[in-house]
């Protein structure tokens, strides 16, 4: 394709002098004109430098348990349900059904509440700590439900979360990468596409 573009391209402007004759050879011309031509020709971006994975971080879920992540990742697919301001709870609980079937009938599923949080000092953690405990009324849900507190935006950019604004629902591989992504509370569109990662991510991560 570059020799039919540089074959077609009006030289003139590139050599507004005459050149030598050994110069006008065709292989030389298309030679300079390749070098020329090469910073704009764009190379193609691997896609593995710009994975979002999950950093490495290590907290205590609510059941005062030592969890380090990505590592202690249960599943082979795995649902994080991430969240940055308590008034997102109500979209945060909008997916908890679809993925408490998904992990009845999915093997190797699991799925985590992620409330990230600033790095607050041990008094504040102990504090939201026990606050979750009492509004979670389920002691069964405590294991799944890992309190963070990091730097925000480092956090964010290492998930390509563009902003707090929302809630992020990712789907994780046990290493951490991000398979597939959603935003905000769930919606049928949103189930319908999050059923479908996960029945892609099985088949791509038995």
């Amino acid at each position: 394709m570059l020799l039919l573009f540089v074959k077609k391209i009006n030289t003139s402007f590139l050599f507004p002098y005459r050149l030598p004759i050994r110069m006008h050879s065709s292989p030389s011309r298309l030679v300079i004109l390749a070098l020329l031509l090469g910073p704009f020709i764009a190379a193609p971006r691997g896609d593995a430098q710009n994975a979002a994975t999950l950093p490495a971080v290590t907290s205590y879920n609510l059941n005062k348990v030592k969890v380090s992540l990505p590592g202690d990742l249960a599943g082979q697919v795995n649902m994080l349900l991430i969240s940055f301001q308590p008034e997102q709870q109500k979209d945060i609980d909008s997916w908890s059904p679809a993925a408490q079937s998904l992990l009845h009938t999915t093997l190797g599923f699991r799925w985590y509440r992620l409330p990230v949080s600033g790095p607050e000092n041990m008094i504040f953690r102990w504090w939201e700590n026990s606050s979750m405990r009492s509004d979670e009324t389920d002691p069964e849900t405590w294991p799944w439900i890992i309190p963070l507190y990091v730097n925000k935006d480092e956090f964010r950019r290492s998930l390509q979360i563009a902003n707090e604004k929302e809630i992020a629902v990712l789907l994780t591989d046990k290493q951490g990468h991000v398979l597939w992504r959603a935003s905000g509370p769930l919606t049928p569109a949103s189930r319908a596409a999050l059923e479908s990662a996960v029945a892609a991510a099985k088949t791509s991560h038995p």
